[in-house]
């Protein structure tokens, strides 16, 4: 199993990693990203469920913002479709 990145998703964490502001939220979303990628029928990764499409979703808080991973496993890999701020 691994980790496949849309192309928006992949910019945005790329954008972060650059960041010095916000070097502790990329941070946050790296170990976000490996929770996934270890565990991913973890709850804690399994925050918001949104049936459309169908992806899940976990919020991560870091340099005080709050940002969102959304994701789904359509098969043995799962896909990153965002990693932006939470508009909720």
């Amino acid at each position: 199993m691994g980790l496949l990145f849309n192309a928006d998703a992949d910019r945005q964490l790329g954008q972060l990693q650059n960041d010095a502001v916000r070097q502790q939220l990329y941070e946050r979303i790296n170990d976000v990203l490996d929770a996934i990628e270890d565990d991913p029928s973890d709850r804690s990764v399994r925050q918001r469920r949104y049936q459309t499409p169908p992806v899940w979703g976990v919020t991560v808080y870091g340099s005080d913002e709050t940002w969102l991973v959304l994701w789904s496993q359509p098969n043995s890999d799962v896909v990153i479709h965002y990693i932006g701020e939470d508009l909720r």
